[in-house]
């Protein structure tokens, strides 16, 4: 504990690697993204790329170079972070600071602050949504409504906010390249450059997700809550497309003086009953974990009896006591049972419906409202004699309900019943979280057998490669592997991995190839007797019917060629740096594991300076995308042009690849997911 009670805040900060750390430390130290207190530590986490950030590890923030670019905008999908902000010593957040609210401030399940400059020339609606949908904020159903919206009210932000362009009205020629001359100036300037705009998103209980764009223009606010067609018109800083963005949204307000244009969605889920807001900010910030171990067996069992009559109370507690079960919990109205679940938790609540401040259908729907109580049972006890009032309970979230006078036998079986199903539950919830556990260690150690990227950026200095990946398995456990093969100071070997299907069967598979594949028998091979003593061993250690595709290759940068062979492998791409052509290469080839003499083809392409070579799995082109198709070869190969012309050889290939893909895929992939990129790159360390 700090000074005066206090409890010490830690911090953790992804910092893009190109930031001076100084300038970095200013901006931390500025409150800018938080208040600064003597009880905050902050620890930088530094890192080349979004890869280089494990995304099993969380971070406060992530602080982003100057002048983002696509590679560190796509950070809000790979990054494990709620607020992302770009660091330059001429944005001035002023009135947006902080970026992370206080504790009893709303919060925002993902925050996104850039400057004007850097947020004219990125994606940032593409991006923002994609992010929340991979975070399950929202449904891929609502996602396009959103996107759109979004894109509108940005842009209006941006341009008409913080550009302070008018573009209203009929535009000639003349005036519209006039208008481009002048946002190329104002962005080039720091009074309009530099300013920022910040775009948030959070959820509400009620399951609407609210998403807030903040500008530092002048700002502008409708005349009435049914401006529509007046607008448009109009010589304003602020307001064209309104009309659209209040057709997508269930509703649209603006604080701030008009700078902040605050968006809410209706998911088309069921609203949550209302509850008292000082009671659920107390059960968020108290909640705890409780020791299962205490419940082995009902009579253990946590009771609250929740009601107004003292002698009800004693009468209740004396039959339970009768039985065996001493663990009980008194509560004299309907406040004091809520601050009595807060405290103690209990497995089971005998709640009296008509008590004073407030009653049992309002202590329902409170304790209902927060998800750790959601599947605590509750026994209602009421001696209301009409139907409504008795069924009005279950709507609340009452499990069963018994009639007053209570009967002793009726009590006690009802109690146990209700326990014991609880106690059901809750062993089930222990064994899969220990079973989520096991998975989760299953799961570091196999993405532990693909390089990481310090790892594969250094090999590829070496080679004169610059060299990336993604990888994302589609369940706990996967069957995609892929990794590097140094031979010798000329040639480097490469290989991906696809067992069929994914799991844990798939998983083992990969262990007991990756095993194969760095036993020294392998070693020193050309890729067709490779694959051959590699299927043998598989054909004599697979069940029937389990088989994996595989590709390996190696490049001889002396030579200046790709020797490779495969085994059913999704076709590679090998093109051109220099003019952006691309063409696939043969995957064609027998499936490792299938049949045991099976033959493999040396195959040898050109690899020069100029070159690149693209690997990936199949969930590449057969995962169906937003618009209901695969992603076609052709369709590849032109994202594969458009990319490399507009990076050249400074780019990550296949992480921009990657996110492209995950712009338009669904946020739960139907498979496992490997990209891998290779470029003939100029480095001063390398051969």
């Amino acid at each position: 504990m700090a000074a005066g009670g206090e409890t010490r805040v830690n911090h953790t900060v992804a910092v893009a690697q190109s930031l001076v750390q100084d300038d970095v430390k200013n901006m931390l130290a500025s409150g800018a993204i938080w208040d600064q207190t003597e009880n905050t530590s902050v620890k930088l986490a530094i890192g080349e790329t979004p890869e280089d950030f494990p995304h099993s590890k969380h971070y406060t923030a992530c602080v982003l170079p100057s002048e983002v670019s696509r590679e560190w905008l796509g950070g809000l999908i790979r990054i494990n972070c709620d607020t992302f902000v770009e660091c330059s010593s001429a944005i001035d957040l002023a009135d947006l600071a902080p970026l992370i609210s206080a504790k009893n401030a709303p919060k925002n399940a993902l925050s996104l602050c850039l400057s004007t400059r850097s947020a004219y020339l990125l994606p940032i609606a593409r991006k923002f949504v994609t992010a929340l949908r991979h975070r399950g904020m929202i449904g891929e159903n609502i996602a396009p409504t959103i996107e759109m919206a979004v894109q509108e009210a940005f842009a209006n932000s941006l341009i008409h906010g913080n550009l302070e362009l008018d573009t209203s009205g009929h535009l000639s020629m003349n005036s519209f390249t006039e208008l481009g001359e002048e946002t190329q100036r104002r962005l080039a300037s720091t009074q309009y450059g530099a300013r920022a705009i910040v775009l948030t998103a959070r959820k509400r209980r009620n399951g609407h997700v609210i998403i807030s764009i903040l500008d530092q223009g002048k700002g502008f606010t409708p005349p009435d809550e049914k401006a529509t067609k007046d607008i448009a018109g109009r010589k304003t800083t602020f307001g064209r497309g309104l009309p659209l963005i209040r057709s997508l949204c269930h509703s649209v307000s603006f604080s701030r003086g008009g700078r902040t244009i605050e968006l809410e969605f209706d998911q088309n889920k069921a609203e949550l009953l209302p509850a008292d807001p000082a009671f659920l900010a107390n059960l968020d910030d108290g909640s705890r974990q409780k020791n299962e171990a205490d419940l082995r067996n009902p009579q253990n069992a946590t009771i609250l009896i929740a009601d107004d009559t003292m002698l009800s109370r004693e009468i209740i507690a004396s039959y339970l006591r009768a039985d065996g079960f001493t663990n009980l919990v008194f509560a004299k109205d309907g406040e004091d049972a809520l601050e009595q679940t807060k405290l103690h938790s209990p497995d089971l609540i005998i709640l009296d419906i008509i008590m004073p401040k407030l009653d049992g259908y309002a202590v329902c729907k409170a304790i209902r409202a927060n998800p750790e109580y959601a599947e605590t049972p509750i026994i209602a006890q009421t001696a209301l004699e009409e139907n409504e009032g008795r069924t009005r309970i279950f709507d609340d979230g009452a499990t069963d309900l018994i009639l007053k006078p209570l009967n002793k036998a009726e009590l006690i079986a009802r109690t146990k019943i209700h326990l014991e199903n609880r106690l059901l539950v809750k062993q089930l919830q222990a064994y899969q979280e220990r079973t989520q556990s096991e998975l989760e260690l299953a799961r570091n150690m196999q993405e532990n057998l693909n390089p990481t990227p310090e790892l594969y950026r250094g090999t590829g200095i070496d080679y004169g490669l610059r060299i990336s990946a993604t990888f994302q398995m589609s369940s706990e456990l996967g069957g995609d592997m892929w990794g590097l093969v140094p031979i010798d100071t000329q040639r480097l070997g490469v290989y991906i991995v696809d067992f069929a299907g994914h799991g844990l069967g798939a998983a083992l598979n990969t262990f007991r190839l990756h095993s194969l594949i760095w036993s020294e028998q392998l070693r020193d091979r050309n890729p067709s007797e490779y694959l051959e003593v590699l299927n043998r061993h598989l054909k004599g250690l697979l069940p029937v019917g389990q088989y994996a595709t595989m590709l390996y290759g190696i490049i001889d940068r002396h030579e200046n060629i790709f020797t490779y062979a495969s085994a059913a492998c999704t076709s590679p791409v090998l093109g051109n740096s220099s003019t952006g052509e691309a063409r696939y290469l043969d995957g064609s080839g027998v499936p490792l594991g299938v049949i045991r003499n099976a033959s493999y083809e040396n195959r040898e392409v050109p690899f020069d300076k100029n070159s690149f070579l693209l690997l990936y799995s199949d969930a590449l082109i057969e995962t169906t995308l937003d618009n209901g198709k695969f992603l076609s070869e052709e369709k590849l190969l032109s994202m594969l042009s458009e990319t490399i012309l507009e990076g050249g050889n400074e780019i990550d290939l296949a992480a921009q690849i990657a996110d492209q893909f995950m712009d338009r895929a669904p946020a739960q992939l139907a498979d496992d997911f490997t990209i891998v990129s290779l470029q003939s790159a100029s480095f001063p360390s390398a051969i």
